[in-house]
Parts: C-alpha cells; structure tokens; sequence
C-alpha cells in the first residue's frame, strides 16, 4: 500500500524535526510587514509562485534590504517577527531551531544585541529549543568591528555565520575571529557552493575550520571536494527549494537538484526552508519535494531528519528522546 498524499504529508509533519539554516529576517511574516507598511501590496508577492526564478543574487538582497530590513527598529519587533516565525516551525513538527540574525542590521539601528537576543529566545514556543547565530557579511569588519568584538562575549549569541555574497572576497579578519568564536564556546558555520564553485567550500573548511556549510550544493561539481566533506564529516545545511528559486548553478529544478547525488556520496546533509518570506515555503514543503522529485523513500526522509537532529546544538541527552521519537513515528509510517 502506499500513502495519500495526505497522509504523507501529516506523516512528514509529525517528525520531530530540526531546521538548521533559517534566516529570521528572511523569514518575516508578511503579516507583520502589511501592519506596518500598509502601502505593500496586499495580494502574494509573485517570488511565491513555483515557478518563480530570481535573476541573480543582488536581485534577491536587493529585496531583502528593501522590504525587510527596515521593519527591524526595535526589540519589540525581533520577538513579534521570532514568535510567529517559531510558531510556524512548531506547526511544522520542529523541535529545534536554529536562527540566524544579521549582526550588522542590530547595529544600523542602534540596538542593544543581548536585548534584542533576550527578545528573540523569549519568542520560542514550549517544547521548541532555540539557538541564535550571528550572521556576518564578508566585508562587516571595517565598519562593524567593535560590535564583532563584543559580540564573541554575548552569553544569548550560540555561534557565528560568514554569510551575504559569496564572491566578495574574504578578508584576513574572518579566519582569526571564527578562531577566537570557536575559543569562546561559539559554534561557527559559513554559507559556501552557493553562489561560488565547490572550490570555495573547501576553502571554508579548510581555512574557517567549519564544519557545517551553509548550502554547499555546488561541492557536487568536483569529486575532491564531495570525498573532503565525508572524511571529515562536514554537514552540509541544505536548502532545496530556495536553490532552485534563486537559480543557484546547475539547478533548474528540483529534479536536476545535487542534493541526491550528494547524499547518495555520503555527504551528511540537513534539510531547511533558509528564508521564507521570499520563498514562500514551508518545511513539509522541501521533504514532500525531495519525495516526489528525487526519490527520496520514506526511509530516507527519516535519514534526513536525524542528520538534522545529529547538527542540533543540543546535548546528547537532549537529542535522546528525539532520535527516540523519531523511531517511534518512522514505524507509523502510513503506506
């Protein structure tokens, strides 16, 4: 027998899930933004639809910076925009979320960052564990160094991100300052095989000491770099459906999507939503697509989401009860 669509669906959704690359400022309700800013439109923005593609990166930062940064002008509205986002995640079957808040946005307007974190882990529904990373354009230190330094000894920040566009340049300041996150207790990630080829993935792990890639799709396209992420057990925090949106290289639907191929390598990788006010998507959304067009068995699904649990920043005894859950509802399978 084999599950409706509808079962499947409430299936996935009942997995006790974990979301590892979720933006918070790339996820505002849309709700929240009419209240504000009346003059948007009302009806859906058209970079929901399917069959939507943005043009280039710049188009989709261009929006970003636009139409949502400026709703960030308090604490207040960091926890409005974290409560509703946390809430949907929780609808959604996640347990455990990890956010990312761009550190410079908090400076620009003029707000204190351990209030503003307080804010957003004020937000997280019961049952839901959060973590909060701080994101950093490749270019933020000239500008945003002293709230860089301050921010390694802020006890509510969990870990730092290299994240924005990937082909500026990294600068010499980035490998000594995820160094010293690392030395005070914070986990460092960096989005890399998006927008640059698998070379520079390598170059994150290898120079930045990650171990988990934001994207990191594009190691598919050399060999060495795939075999590099499994000897040292690099994660890879993918997120399907913003990679076909968002025209990454290689990707013109979710059926040409690496993610397959790199799973099928042996490169442990996660499953997340990454930003979706402009994607319009939803967890069930990206396992439901790797279902239909990749192939990816029940079986599989459930692989996923214990990578997903395997990355949480979590204690070993904190995932237990997951990971047994997860057995529990994988044998409730309904097909």
């Amino acid at each position: 027998m084999t599950a409706s669509p509808s079962a499947l669906a409430a299936w996935i959704r009942s997995l006790p899930k974990a979301e590892t690359h979720l933006h918070l400022e790339g996820s505002t309700p849309r709700e929240l933004l009419l209240e504000v800013f009346p003059e948007l439109p009302r009806e859906d923005p058209p970079f929901w639809q399917p069959d939507f593609r943005y043009t280039s990166f710049a188009q989709f930062e261009g929006l970003y910076v636009h139409e949502l940064m400026p709703f960030y002008t308090s604490a207040e509205r960091y926890h409005a925009a974290a409560r509703v986002m946390l809430e949907r995640c929780a609808e959604q079957g996640c347990r455990y979320v990890e956010t990312s808040i761009h550190l410079p946005g908090i400076s620009f307007s003029r707000l204190d960052g351990p209030e503003v974190l307080a804010a957003i882990r004020s937000a997280a529904p019961p049952g839901l564990e959060l973590r909060g990373v701080g994101g950093l354009a490749h270019n933020d230190y000239a500008e945003h160094g002293r709230l860089i330094e301050a921010a390694l000894d802020w006890d509510g920040l969990d870990g730092l991100d290299l994240h924005g566009p990937e082909y500026l340049p990294v600068e010499p300041w980035t490998a000594d300052v995820w160094a010293r996150a690392r030395a005070a207790g914070k986990f460092t990630k960096a989005h890399a095989g998006e927008f640059m080829p698998a070379s520079f993935v390598a170059w994150v792990v290898d120079h930045l000491g990650v171990r988990r890639v934001e994207h990191g799709v594009r190691s598919i396209e050399d060999p060495r770099v795939v075999q590099k992420l499994v000897d040292l057990g690099v994660t890879l925090d993918v997120c399907p459906i913003s990679n076909v949106k968002l025209a990454v290289e290689g990707i013109t639907s979710m059926a040409t999507h690496p993610i397959r191929r790199l799973h099928d390598a042996g490169v442990k990788v996660t499953v997340s939503t990454d930003d979706t006010y402009f994607f319009g998507n939803t967890l069930e959304d990206e396992y439901l697509a790797l279902h239909a067009e990749l192939g990816f068995s029940p079986k599989e699904l459930v692989g996923l989401v214990r990578n997903g649990l395997d990355a949480a920043l979590l204690s070993d005894a904190a995932k237990a009860p997951l990971y047994a859950e997860l057995e529990d509802k994988a044998a409730a399978f309904p097909g």
